[in-house]
């Protein structure tokens, strides 16, 4: 095996293990808090939406659409919360190693080889550019490097 595959397993081996640390810190209460929190948005928007179609029938809209805002507006925190918890990994791990570059390649490995192909026609690009923007739970490659880039500098005027 030639070293610059040992070199990339060794930097994989220490970003996952910045994973596990940054979430041991991160409770899992914390984690399930969400999910409970969801179910209660949902249930009481499901509550609210029956009881205005019953008692005030014009309202039931209303209600439901309000529901359905508050729903997207939650999993957006959510998907917020997990970009914060990679990049706060991402510095973590650049921390340890010391090496943008390992991360670099890493990180367009991973792009190159694990993350589904994007893709062919113009419906399918932009499906693929929304999901990605709104509801991907890792930040794009440049935005965690220039995290990491920033921290490093950050670092080193330390």
């Amino acid at each position: 095996m030639d070293r610059q595959r040992v070199v990339s397993r060794r930097e994989w081996c220490r970003k996952e293990l910045a994973h596990v640390i940054r979430r041991d810190r991160t409770s899992a209460g914390a984690r399930y808090a969400w999910v409970l929190g969801y179910l209660v948005l949902v249930l009481a928007g499901v509550s609210l939406t029956v009881t205005a179609a019953v008692v005030a029938p014009p309202l039931a809209g209303p209600a439901m659409v309000a529901t359905m805002t508050a729903a997207v507006a939650f999993l957006g925190l959510h998907v917020a919360f997990d970009r914060r918890e990679e990049i706060a990994a991402d510095l973590f791990a650049v921390d340890l190693t010391r090496d943008l570059d390992a991360a670099a390649e890493l990180m367009w490995f991973y792009e190159d080889n694990v993350v589904r192909p994007r893709p062919g026609g113009v419906l399918g690009r932009a499906w693929a550019h929304l999901e990605r923007r709104w509801f991907a739970t890792h930040p794009e490659p440049q935005v965690r490097l220039a995290a990491m880039r920033r921290h490093l500098v950050h670092q080193a005027g330390d």
